[in-house]
């Protein structure tokens, strides 16, 4: 996954624009997911298109109708991001964990050493 911010939008831009009337769309805006657009999804297998349409769907501010025309190739693009956000509802992926992560610095076995008293070898005094 990418490194994103969690209240970062993203665009996705579209191989064959979407139309409605006379207006076009060529590329769609995510915006960041909150409880309510995994709530739109609510009745839909979480394995089905149905499921990812509507969470798309609420995420974006475009009609359910409207996404009906994508082709398989935008659609397959969106699905990926969809996948993402679907596994920080599902708590698999925590973007506010993972920046505290990356600032962690982790101790060096040269470190880690410093503080071990050095190992013995060889005989040791019998009692």
């Amino acid at each position: 996954m990418q490194n994103k911010t969690p209240f970062e939008q993203q665009k996705i831009k579209l191989r064959v624009p979407l139309k409605k009337g006379e207006v076009e769309y060529g590329e769609i805006t995510i915006r960041p997911p909150l409880l309510r657009d995994i709530i739109k999804t609510d009745g839909h297998d979480p394995n089905s298109v149905g499921y990812a349409r509507a969470l798309l769907a609420s995420l974006s501010g475009l009609p359910e109708v409207l996404l009906d025309q994508m082709v398989p190739e935008d659609w397959a693009d969106i699905r990926l991001v969809l996948t993402e956000i679907n596994m920080r509802f599902m708590g698999l992926v925590n973007l506010f964990d993972e920046k505290e992560e990356e600032n962690e610095n982790p101790t060096t076995a040269e470190e880690a050493g410093k503080n071990t008293p050095p190992q013995t070898f060889g005989p040791t005094s019998a009692a």
